[in-house]
């Protein structure tokens, strides 16, 4: 298991952004996050151990909570009885998913439940 491992995942648009007509401008391929600025020749490309696509389930690359602890969560579980020290570390601005990842909801069980 590696010592650090890096995540992002994007969301859904809340009603708020909904009514505010806010713009996608986040293209996931693989490991790699994509921000578009105005026009798409315009990006910054970041690379993470993992990129999560949760925006829309209907997108065959949407990622699930189940396929989240699979990626993170396991191996948290499986350090813990080895002997090892481990931690989740849930980051971002309010509103961005953090909650929802970690403890989802009775019928969609997010990080915290799933190893406890």
């Amino acid at each position: 298991m590696a010592s650090v491992k890096v995540a992002v995942r994007i969301r859904p648009f809340n009603q708020r952004e909904k009514d505010m007509g806010a713009k996608l401008i986040i293209q996931m391929d693989g490991k790699k996050t994509r921000i578009i600025n105005k026009s798409p020749d315009q990006f910054k490309d970041f690379t993470f151990d993992h990129s999560y696509w949760s925006y829309d389930q209907q997108d065959p690359h949407f990622t699930s909570q189940e396929q989240v602890f699979g990626d993170l969560g396991k191996d948290v579980v499986d350090a813990a009885f080895e002997g090892y020290n481990a931690c989740v570390f849930a980051y971002g601005q309010t509103g961005s998913g953090k909650t929802f990842t970690m403890t989802g909801t009775p019928d969609n069980q997010g990080l915290i439940p799933r190893i406890c």
